[in-house]
């Protein structure tokens, strides 16, 4: 197969066709602009179909995100290592935590180059437990064979540091996740309404801090009538990690919150909201949740927490609360309420500064071009 083929081919491994196509198509079209030839390989979503649109080939995996099962994982390797052989592409960049692991030590199975992108450390990082263990020892062993490591954030950098299970020299800071600022830019609101809104916009998953979300605005309701509480993004048919349906329809008929349903362009969601909300206490990498409106000047309200605190300046860009507080939370979002319109549309005027300055996507591309030079691929 690689003996007719002339361009070279970078696989992109992602645990979500979804996240290749949401979080790492600026990268795509950077790299087909180079002159490589993309595969996508991911678990199959709707996105997959999307991804061949912008002239990627496409290889689907099975892969169980979430799971803990050493069976599953090491028949994941080597599920991985059986595509590395059978397309034989000329570099591998391994994205999330599943990818990054056992991505890793399939390419160097299959006797091919890769990195591995962190992109957040999740839960297993949230706790010194067992998994966490396991998890460390799995993680120093495969990132001996990546060629970089790369980290979205510096807390996840430096805690793998100073756990011994990257060696410095190997990784590499990125500025954040990149965001591009020209198609994330502020536009007028399209709705025409005397209500407040705080908009949460992301996966609706406890550790996102969707309850405590509902909790603050239920604190709210009763003394801020005019103030609307929205919920945007994916509903779970599993109550013990997220809202289900029959939960957000309870809270819909309590008139605490709005629920918007899922989008595929949160542009016109965003631009109608006065100030958008992440009180996550999940092991972030750097949000798009965030970094997408504060690009659009919208203040923000997130939490002091790993990734989430990279992107507001408290009191400048936004406010910054306490993880899994909704006393917090509430007292901040009334703080928001408290401040005049042109307050708001300064914080938002920075914020947005702030992601240009320091998050903007081009500075991510430069950190790409600069590796394939290191690793000869140009």
């Amino acid at each position: 197969m690689s003996s007719t083929r002339t361009r070279k081919t970078i696989a992109l491994v992602s645990n979500t066709a979804w996240y290749l196509y949401n979080l790492r198509l600026g990268v795509i079209h950077f790299l087909q602009s180079k002159g490589f030839e993309i595969l996508a390989i991911a678990p199959h979503d709707d996105f997959m179909k999307l991804l061949e649109q912008e002239n990627c080939k496409t290889v689907a995996i099975e892969m169980d995100r979430r799971g803990t099962n050493p069976l599953s994982d090491v028949a994941l390797m080597l599920r991985l290592r059986k595509i590395y052989r059978t397309y034989k592409p000329d570099f591998i960049i391994h994205y999330t935590i599943k990818p990054n692991v056992y991505g890793s030590l399939a390419a160097k199975l299959a006797g091919i180059p890769s990195i591995a992108v962190v992109s957040g450390l999740g839960y297993a990082f949230s706790t010194r437990g067992w998994l966490y263990q396991i998890a460390t020892r799995l993680m120093k062993t495969a990132f001996a064979f990546a060629k970089e490591v790369w980290f979205v954030n510096k807390d996840d950098r430096e805690l793998l540091l100073n756990a011994n299970i990257v060696s410095e020299a190997k990784t590499v800071q990125l500025p954040g996740e990149g965001i591009n600022t020209e198609k994330f830019a502020p536009i007028p609101k399209t709705v025409s309404s005397d209500k407040f809104v705080f908009l949460m916009s992301a996966r609706l998953l406890w550790e996102k801090g969707v309850g405590v979300f509902v909790e603050a605005a239920r604190q709210l309701k009763p003394k801020y009538p005019h103030a609307e509480f929205q919920l945007l993004g994916f509903l779970t048919d599993d109550e013990t990690i997220g809202v289900t349906k029959a939960q957000v329809e309870k809270w819909e008929a309590e008139g605490i919150v709005k629920y918007l349903g899922t989008t595929s362009n949160v542009i016109p969601f965003l631009a109608n909201a006065d100030c958008i909300l992440l009180p996550s206490f999940y092991r972030e990498g750097v949000p798009r949740a965030l970094l997408e409106p504060a690009s659009m000047a919208k203040p923000i309200i997130t939490t002091d927490n790993v990734g989430c605190r990279d992107v507001v300046e408290d009191g400048v860009t936004g406010f910054l609360v306490k993880p899994n507080n909704s006393a917090d939370l509430a007292e901040k979002m009334e703080r928001m309420l408290s401040l005049s319109e042109a307050e708001r549309r300064e914080m938002g005027r920075k914020s947005r500064e702030k992601i240009i300055r320091e998050f903007d996507e081009r500075l991510v591309l430069k950190e790409y071009d600069a590796m394939l030079t290191r690793v000869g691929l140009q």
